[in-house]
């Protein structure tokens, strides 16, 4: 079977900052990473398997395929774009030509610094991942929606189910010898 992405170039590049002149073809490796690494994952090998030959067959539209299709659509392709962005990012500026690597600069533009790259890819990485938390708990609260979800089984990869979506400070409530630590005992100076 030929490689099949989950979003088209447009998807892409109307839900990213990507400008429309990118070339294509410098873009679609990054789908292929992100889909790989972030996508098959999530679903594990069946489910992105049967995604994967309802798009190649042309049935992801049919009426019998609507759940698969809204999935697609509403929680895989929004994970997808922002993944393929957060690869991409620091390619974008490089070029690998015979025997050198050069950098890439428009005339009227100033490029990024290493550490404002590192933010904006930072920014980039938290909404794939809010995504991702929206995608799981989805599929978390509808597999029987998607059977092929809970059938993988050997060298098969098996959803991941957790969200991996960690930002800021963890408030919720622990038991340490019978005794609730809370955000004040953490604000007063004396602790008890």
């Amino acid at each position: 079977m030929a490689y099949v992405l989950f979003i088209s170039e447009d998807k892409l590049k109307d839900s990213t900052a990507i400008n429309m002149n990118v070339d294509v073809q410098f873009l679609l490796p990054y789908v292929k990473i992100s889909q790989e690494k972030y996508i098959r994952s999530k679903l594990g090998t069946n489910l992105y398997v049967a995604i994967q030959g309802m798009i190649s067959g042309g049935t992801i539209g049919n009426v019998a395929n609507a759940n698969y299709k809204t999935l697609l659509d509403d929680y895989i392709a929004d994970v997808l774009v922002h993944y393929a962005f957060y690869e991409v990012l620091p390619f974008l500026r490089y070029k690998v030509q015979n025997n050198n690597v050069v950098s890439k600069t428009a005339e009227n533009s100033t490029p990024l610094t290493r550490a404002e790259a590192q933010d904006l890819r930072s920014e980039i990485s938290n909404t794939a991942q809010f995504y991702t938390e929206r995608l799981v708990d989805y599929l978390c609260n509808n597999t029987s929606l998607f059977p092929e979800f809970s059938t993988n089984s050997g060298a098969e990869i098996s959803p991941d189910t957790t969200n991996g979506y960690y930002q800021g400070m963890n408030l919720e409530r622990y038991r340490v010898n019978e005794t609730k630590i809370t955000i004040r005992d953490f604000l007063d100076t004396t602790y008890n």
